[in-house]
């Protein structure tokens, strides 16, 4: 699983609303490094880290609603949940792929055609899957929501995510 980004500029007399947008942004961009990856589709894992990073991104969220208006925090909440469900479908047929491939590897004659057409059902979905991310994605980028999102963010706890600048684990 991949490892939780570092919150720069964390100490103990820090303002609520200061860590909100600290931690927020800093999930935020952590989840996003693995967009492209994700997009490609060549390493499961990179979907995978993408999923534990947008529910770290929702727990950020929930924890520091109070440092947002309710009424629009709750749109920005609903889209970031969209691509946790979103990234969930696919992680789903993704271990079960593993999973099958893994028995059939053991498993005698009479089983392996029934395990092999459930292993080829299982990967048309994740195709699908890809394909429904891919639109999750572009239509972000039409409706400029990581732009959106991080001044959304700015404006309530004036942490701005470019002056922040969170980085992965080995680039701290």
């Amino acid at each position: 699983m991949a490892k939780a980004w570092e919150v720069r500029g964390m100490h103990p007399r820090i303002r609520f609303r200061e860590a909100a947008g600290r931690v927020v942004l800093t999930r935020w961009r952590e989840m996003m490094s693995y967009r492209e990856g994700t997009l490609l589709g060549e390493d499961i894992e990179e979907l995978h880290a993408m999923r534990v990073s947008s529910r770290r991104l929702r727990a950020a969220m929930d924890a520091f609603e109070p440092a947002f208006p309710r009424s629009s925090f709750r749109g920005h909440l609903r889209q970031v949940k969209e691509i946790t469900d979103t990234l969930g479908d696919a992680r789903d047929l993704d271990v079960a792929i593993d999973g099958y491939t893994g028995v059939l590897e053991t498993a005698d004659e009479l089983e392996r055609p029934a395990i092999e057409g459930l292993i080829a059902r299982m990967r048309d979905a994740r195709a699908a899957e890809t394909v429904h991310i891919a639109a999750l994605f572009q239509r972000l980028a039409a409706e400029e929501f990581a732009g959106r999102f991080e001044a959304y963010v700015a404006e309530h706890t004036g942490v701005v995510a470019d002056r922040l600048d969170p980085r992965p684990p080995h680039h701290a």
